[in-house]
């Protein structure tokens, strides 16, 4: 069940993106600030998902091969998840929760760990930076970006 639509609605507000018609003010709520593109690029129930293999993972013997095919499962997952469940219909979008998700398990470790250069300082450095930027300049135009 989906509770919010996952969907980034933008328009310049009075106009539709074709620019023909006007919108009423009626619907003008239905346009996405950014507080409401913010919580909708951050990929919760993907994390949700992978904690809860990279918890099995991280238990297990061949830990180090595991927590990368756990990650690649993930993002993989997402892309499905984003297009089927959640109904994002915008590629653009997908991608940008994707790439929000694949910063999140670097800050967090995971695969990423394993490398000599790791460093989660960089990593959170990206996160903040990512998170409070993209809603700024995605405001989910590209509407012909399916």
């Amino acid at each position: 069940m989906i509770l919010i639509d996952r969907n980034i609605n933008s328009a310049t507000p009075g106009l539709k993106p074709s620019g023909q018609q006007v919108t009423p003010p009626s619907k003008l709520a239905e346009y996405d600030n950014y507080f409401s593109r913010l919580v909708k690029l951050i990929p919760t129930e993907i994390i949700a998902f992978y904690l809860a293999l990279d918890g099995i993972a991280s238990a297990m013997k061949q830990k180090d091969l595991l927590l990368w095919v756990v990650f690649g499962i993930a993002v993989t997952g997402a892309w499905f998840y984003l297009a089927r469940l959640a109904n994002v219909t915008k590629i653009i979008q997908r991608v940008l929760t994707i790439v929000a998700f694949a910063i999140w398990v670097y800050v967090f470790g995971g695969p990423f760990a394993q490398l000599p250069w790791y460093d989660a300082g960089y990593g959170k450095l990206l996160l903040v930076v990512f998170t409070f930027f993209v809603p700024v300049f995605f405001k989910g135009d590209s509407d012909n970006a399916k």
